[in-house]
Order: structure tokens, then C-alpha cells, then sequence
């Protein structure tokens, strides 16, 4: 038996035989193209592209009955990549300038843009690259004289495990052949992993080497909350897996019964209960899991995986869609949090050798300040049709606040001479999520009408961690007292000002971590929708007082460790069963 570490990609548990997925060989040979057959090849090439174009279009229509069109959105960039007219004239001039055929020449160029994507320091443009491979695949295919064709699955259900499997083909997965899926690259934005995610396939991925550790028909566990991959497991942990899948099945039922109450601890203390979002069509799920509020709507991905800036009217539109289908709850529109790799294709942005302290947030975006502004009106005008709030994200100094600010003014002042609607106590706040912030949380609440800690970034700045180094995962401790010193110091610097408090990292999706958040005086979480049935089961099984205590205990305790064993003493008597049955506990 061997636990196998990964990234957790999408929650639930599956057991089963393994079925290992060969990585496709698709053997491209070169020839020459003699001139007079250069119109044919180029012909030919149209051809491999709409083939490609025409699988996709029923992909999507397939994702978009079963998921919506939220996640089918995810091909019109696989269509967007068919449609490059860069692409088109490449592999033409290919063909009739050097002679190539179209099969070489689309894939030196593919393979070459794909190689760039990799270089990059941002996570969520090097996952694009899975997205160009998938692509790729299916376009030479049919240069190959293959065609359109699904991975091949057992009779059996079964777990995949494959090296990389592209969101068009976890689109054409049969959910009932298939249990669970493993792969060796990827990571939690990944495509791949929000079509996993909304076809409730269990998946964990950026296991290394997992295809050279399995063969056929071996028995594996895959635990997509953990991010754990178990192969031959014993008859313990088999059973200890199996009876954990049920407990699971079981508390999903019984949470269910608590969408329309209230996250209120059982004094009497209301938690406003949010959910974070990046996309307008994930609106539906916030209504589905009984959400007070959408706690953070990331709008960067207006500005990714396209050529051109998002014009303000595009923007206006979404943002406008969202705060009218969620009415009366509120939205916080985070600004852009953009980092100089994301955008380089149409703002000019260098390449950082650490992006991580370089331009990136409000930095970038006061940088860009037409940009800026034009994403501030149309957060702005989409006030006048429901309940807006705005939040800025990486403020490290006041003088950035009151830049970002100062522009929200203009931008209002502005639409009030002109005569354009919009909600003139639109609440206006910041994150924290670097200690320079936390220290002047009370300055920074004189100015800002809230504060929502981003505890994913605190706690890498805070501790010095890369938080997505795998060679650092031990190091990264949400529970460490600097961390939740921070949180303590910014909920005193606010109330100070009269001003509440939110959390809207990962910290509080984690059932037991929000009781602490709670009991550290937060007042609002916002947490991904899969994890807020288990967060308000949480809140309403303990006393404000209760978590208030838990609390200011963990503040005097030494080590992360030492505040785990604390909750597990004290806190974990407290919560009901079906809150404990996922995550470390269970």
C-alpha cells in the first residue's frame, strides 16, 4: 500500500480498479509539399480545422445541457485557439513558403506557444497550456487521418489515470463508468478540473508519476478533499475509505436540510455567509447552497484567455447580470487582480523574476488607470440594478488605498453629473492580505468601508512560503499564530473605525477553522459553494461565547500544531458528525 500526494481538484471519494491511459502517440511524419500541391494541403488544413471545430461546438452543447453554459463557456476558448488568425497564416506560409506539410508545421507552432506558456510564472496561464495541448491533439487527429476519438474505458467502472486528460475529453467521460480520475499534471484552475468539478468526478491531479506506479485492475482510492491517491490499500483502509464514502453520502443529505436557515451561532449571532465566484453563470449554484451574499466575484478572468481588453459595456453587462439574479443579497466585485504574465499580450508587461512582489493587484492596475477606471464604472453602473460592493485587492500601503479611492470619487462624481444611475452608498473596501496592511488595518479602516482578509496570500507573505512550492506543503500552516495574530490585530483595527471584518481565503471553507475565525471576531466568510453547507452546520453548532474561548486560547499557544491539538480537544466534541466527515477529520 502506498499514499500517493496530489492536489485536491475536485471533492468526493472514489474506489475502484485502476484503468492506466497510455499517453496517445500521434506520429507525425514530414514530407515535402510540391507548389502546385500547396493549395491542396492548405485546403486539407482547413478541413482538420472545422472537423475540429464541429466536435467541439457538440462538446459544448453537450456540457452546456448538463452543466449550463457557465462551464460550456470553456470551449469558446478551444474555439477561440481554431479560430487564431495567427494560427491560419503560420501553418499557410508554412506550407507555401518552406514547403512543409500542414501536419509538421501546426505542430512546430503549437509546440512552440505551448513552451511559452510554460515559462510563465503564473499558475493560471501555465494551466492554459493543457487547454492548447488539448487542442492540438484533436487537430492532428484528423491531419493523421484519425479523427475525433474518446479514451478508451474498461466495461468495468473504473478510476482513470493518465498522465494529462484535456476538458474536452473529461467532457465525453461516461459518469458511470467512471469513478474517479488521476493525473500526473494539472492543478486546481485547470479546465480540466472544473469540468471534473461539475460532473462530481472525483479527481486528484499533479501526482508524479503515477501512471509508471499502476497497472490495470489495481485496486486505488482517490480522495479529492484530501488530494490523496491510496494504491493497494489493506482490508483497513479499504474499509476505513468505504465507510468514510458513506458518511460522506450520508452528511451531503443531511446539510441539504439547512440551505434556507441562517449561519447563526446558537447564541444568537448571525455570520454573513457568502460564497466566492468567478464567472456570472456560477450564480445559480450561490441560490442552489442558500448563500447570504457572493462574498468575492473574481473579475480577472474578463481579462484572461483573450486578445483584447474587455470593453466597459461587456463588463457592465456580467456585472449587471449577477446583481439582478442574486437581489437582494450583495456582491463584492474584487478589482482585478491581474500579475504582469496574465496580461502581457495586450498591456506590454515584462517579464518578472518574481511576480509574486512585483506588479500585480492594485499595482498593475493603478498602473493602467484608464483600465482601472473603466472596470470601476461599470461595477458602478451595475449598482443602479442590485446590491454592489467593491473591494480592492493587495493593498500594501495607504497611499495605494487612497490612490484607488480617490478613483472610485472620480468615477462617481462623474456619473452623477452625467446623469447615469448608480447606488450613491456603494460600500467601497479593501483586502488584506500582506503584513504591511495588517499593521495599519486601523488607518486603512478610517478609509475603507470594510476589510476582507485574503488568508491565501496572508499566509504566504506572513510565513515567507510559496504556496504552491509541493516541496513547502508542511510549511504552509494556516493555523500559525502569526497567522491568526494577524487576523485578531486587523479585526481590532477595523472595529476600531466602526468597520466589520470578512474572510474570503481558503481558511474559511474549513469547517473548524471558521469557528476559530469567529471566535477570532470576523464577520463575514465567503467560501467556495461545495464547502458552505459544512461552514454554517459549523457556526449554528456552538455559542459565540464557545468560539470566542476556543479562540482566545489558540492565540496563546506557541505552534500550528499545537492550536490543530487544540481544536481537535475542544472544538471537535462541539460539531455535529456531518460536518467532521471530510477534510482532516473523519
Amino acid at each position: 500500500m502506498k499514499r500517493l500526494t496530489g492536489i485536491a481538484a475536485s471533492s468526493g471519494i472514489g474506489i475502484g480498479p485502476a484503468w492506466v491511459i497510455a499517453s496517445e502517440e500521434l506520429a507525425i511524419r514530414e514530407f515535402p509539399i510540391a507548389p502546385e500541391r500547396a493549395d491542396d494541403e492548405v485546403a486539407f488544413f482547413d478541413r482538420a480545422l472545422e472537423s475540429a471545430r464541429k466536435d467541439l461546438r457538440s462538446i459544448r452543447s453537450g456540457i452546456a445541457a448538463e452543466l449550463g453554459e457557465d462551464e460550456a463557456a470553456i470551449y469558446e476558448a478551444h474555439l477561440m485557439i481554431l479560430d487564431d488568425p495567427e494560427l491560419r497564416k503560420a501553418v499557410e506560409d508554412g506550407i507555401r513558403v518552406r514547403n512543409r506539410n500542414a501536419g509538421i508545421v501546426f505542430r512546430d507552432f503549437m509546440t512552440s506557444i505551448a513552451a511559452r506558456l510554460e515559462r510563465v510564472e503564473d499558475e493560471y496561464l501555465r494551466e492554459r497550456r493543457a487547454d492548447l495541448l488539448d487542442v492540438e491533439r484533436r487537430v492532428l487527429r484528423y491531419l493523421v487521418g484519425g479523427g475525433q476519438r474518446g479514451l478508451a474505458l474498461p466495461d468495468q467502472p473504473s478510476v482513470l489515470v493518465a498522465h494529462d486528460v484535456g476538458p474536452s475529453e473529461v467532457a465525453l467521460l461516461d459518469r458511470q463508468r467512471v469513478l474517479g480520475l488521476v493525473t500526473e499534471v494539472g492543478g486546481r484552475t485547470s479546465h480540466s478540473a472544473i469540468v471534473a468539478r461539475g460532473r462530481g468526478i472525483p479527481a486528484v491531479v499533479g501526482v508524479k508519476n503515477v501512471t509508471q506506479q499502476l497497472r490495470n485492475g489495481d485496486v486505488i482510492v482517490v480522495d479529492g478533499f484530501r488530494g490523496e491517491v491510496v494504491t493497494s490499500p489493506d482490508e483497513d483502509a479499504l474499509g476505513h475509505s468505504r465507510s468514510r464514502r458513506d458518511r460522506l453520502d450520508q452528511a451531503t443529505l443531511e446539510l441539504a436540510a439547512l440551505r434556507d436557515l441562517p449561519a447563526v451561532t446558537r447564541d444568537g449571532h448571525k455570520i454573513e455567509l457568502g460564497v466566492n465566484i468567478e464567472l456570472p453563470g456560477e450564480v445559480e449554484q450561490v441560490l442552489e447552497c442558500g448563500a447570504d451574499s457572493v462574498g468575492l466575484y473574481r473579475t480577472e478572468f474578463f481579462y484572461l484567455d483573450r486578445a483584447e481588453l474587455p470593453s466597459e459595456e461587456e463588463q457592465f453587462r456580467a456585472y449587471r447580470t449577477v446583481v439582478e439574479r442574486i437581489r437582494p443579497r450583495p456582491v463584492i466585485f474584487r478589482t482585478m487582480d491581474l500579475g504582469g504574465d496574465k496580461v502581457a499580450s495586450y498591456l506590454g508587461a515584462t517579464h518578472e523574476t518574481n511576480p509574486f512582489l512585483g506588479y500585480r493587484g492594485i499595482r498593475l492596475a493603478l498602473h493602467h488607470p484608464e483600465m482601472f477606471r473603466a472596470q470601476i464604472r461599470a461595477i458602478y453602473r451595475a449598482s443602479a440594478y442590485g446590491k454592489a460592493r467593491i473591494m480592492f485587492p493587495m493593498i500594501s500601503t495607504f497611499e495605494e488605498l487612497e490612490s484607488a479611492m480617490g478613483l472610485c470619487r472620480e468615477v462617481a462624481n462623474e456619473l452623477a453629473r452625467t446623469g447615469v444611475p448608480f447606488d450613491r452608498e456603494l460600500p467601497v473596501g479593501m483586502m488584506i492580505e500582506t503584513p504591511s496592511a495588517v499593521w495599519v488595518a486601523d488607518w486603512m479602516a478610517r478609509e475603507a468601508q470594510f476589510l476582507s482578509i485574503g488568508t491565501n496570500d496572508l499566509i504566504q507573505y506572513t510565513l515567507a512560503i510559496d504556496r504552491d512550492n509541493p516541496e513547502l506543503g508542511d510549511l504552509y500552516q494556516p493555523l500559525h499564530p502569526s497567522v491568526l495574530r494577524s487576523i485578531r490585530h486587523t479585526v481590532e483595527g477595523a472595529r476600531a473605525s466602526g468597520r466589520w471584518t470578512g474572510v474570503c481565503g481558503e481558511m474559511a471553507g474549513d469547517p473548524r477553522q471558521a469557528v476559530l475565525l469567529v471566535g477570532l471576531g470576523i464577520d463575514e466568510l465567503s467560501v467556495p459553494c461545495i464547502d458552505l453547507p459544512r461552514v454554517k452546520a459549523a457556526i449554528r453548532s456552538v455559542t459565540r461565547e464557545q468560539a470566542g474561548a476556543i479562540a482566545c486560547a489558540a492565540l496563546a499557544l506557541p505552534s500550528a500544531t499545537a492550536i490543530e491539538n487544540h481544536l481537535r480537544e475542544h472544538l471537535d466534541p462541539l460539531l455535529p458528525a456531518a460536518v467532521l466527515a471530510s477534510g482532516s477529520a473523519g
